[in-house]
């Protein structure tokens, strides 16, 4: 812990008791440290309507103002806080009820220590396995619910119509198929992003190409990605509809993977060396469900391949579904939600 901690932790516990001691304290309260959680929270929030929303930074409120959102300022002293971080020590008051969920898919990347998810009350994962895996290595506070994210592709809310408004709204050509690109953070060679984005281009005359790409990724890339009039370049922080428009994937190691695996459809990827941030479950789940490329040349035949045989690799990808995912019936915010509700007398 950094020592600034130290000095912020007893100040807040003073303030926290005392506005407890001196004022009904029944604030629940969503903590959000940046977009991205937000829009993962959506599908549970949904559900809890009394609970406010804490904006972390200065880039968060400017979302939120952007949206027309009213959120409250650090520093706030909630009863029952939810966040979509491993950062409980934000909030440093036993008495805080603390309720936390995974901002990405399973666990693509390594778990953290498991003081971080044990300082949770309730940890929401997205799968039975998670939880069994979590308890191996000594984390006690998880709790499997699906994955929230993905439940407006499960429960008719992107129907046809709203699929279809995407298309024209984009531009998508309905005689030609789409593939979307994904790319992960690129660190510690898990990008393949270098492996195409000066070629994509050239699968324009063919196919429709989305491309969505990790918050993180380098603004060079992602400019390149902007300036371009032959992609279509995902910028929302959801690009749940975007994956239902595609036919076929290609990716590398970022968990969007799995979401793409939740709709039974053909994966291509890019090998990635192995690092201290590879899983080998990981590795051999995605090669399971996925046909490998080492090179564009290479991505060009598995494209053809893929849409000619989309059936290949199906029985794969529901086994890995079967891992991931508790149940892909859109109810997983709802399910979430119903657990945080036990906890609003509590404390």
């Amino acid at each position: 812990m950094v020592f600034s901690y130290y000095i912020y932790k007893y100040p807040y516990k003073i303030l926290w008791y005392l506005k407890k001691a001196f004022t009904k304290n029944d604030l629940k309260a969503f903590y959000c440290a940046d977009p991205l959680d937000y829009e993962m929270y959506l599908h549970i929030g949904k559900y809890l309507p009394d609970v406010k929303i804490i904006a972390k930074n200065s880039k968060t409120r400017k979302y939120f103002d952007n949206k027309g959102i009213d959120f409250l300022r650090m520093p706030s002293f909630p009863k029952l806080v939810i966040m979509g971080r491993q950062t409980p020590y934000k909030f440093p008051v036993e008495e805080i009820i603390k309720i936390g969920f995974d901002h990405g898919l399973y666990q693509f990347k390594r778990w953290t220590s498991p003081k971080n998810y044990n300082g949770f009350d309730i940890y929401f994962v997205s799968s039975n396995n998670q939880v069994e895996t979590a308890k191996s290595m000594g984390i006690n506070s998880t709790y499997a619910v699906g994955y929230p994210k993905l439940d407006n592709a499960f429960n008719g809310f992107y129907d046809e119509k709203f699929l279809n408004n995407i298309k024209d709204k984009k531009n998508l050509d309905s005689n030609k198929k789409t593939i979307i690109f994904t790319a992960t953070w690129d660190v510690a060679g898990l990008s393949a992003i270098d492996k195409w984005i000066d070629r994509i281009e050239e699968l324009n005359n063919k196919y429709n190409i989305l491309v969505t790409v990790h918050t993180w990724t380098k603004e060079v890339h992602k400019e390149k990605l902007r300036s371009s009039n032959k992609i279509v370049f995902i910028e929302e922080f959801d690009p749940t509809p975007y994956l239902m428009l595609a036919d076929v994937f290609v990716g590398d190691y970022s968990s969007i993977i799995g979401d793409f695996c939740s709709l039974n459809k053909p994966i291509i990827t890019f090998r990635v060396p192995k690092s201290d941030r590879t899983i080998n479950e990981i590795d051999e789940l995605i090669k399971s469900i996925s046909v490998q490329v080492d090179n564009f040349d290479e991505l060009k035949n598995a494209i053809d391949i893929s849409l000619e045989n989309p059936g290949n690799k199906s029985e794969e990808r529901k086994k890995a579904n079967r891992i991931l995912f508790y149940k892909l019936d859109g109810k997983a915010g709802e399910r979430a939600a119903e657990q945080i509700k036990k906890y609003f007398n509590k404390s």
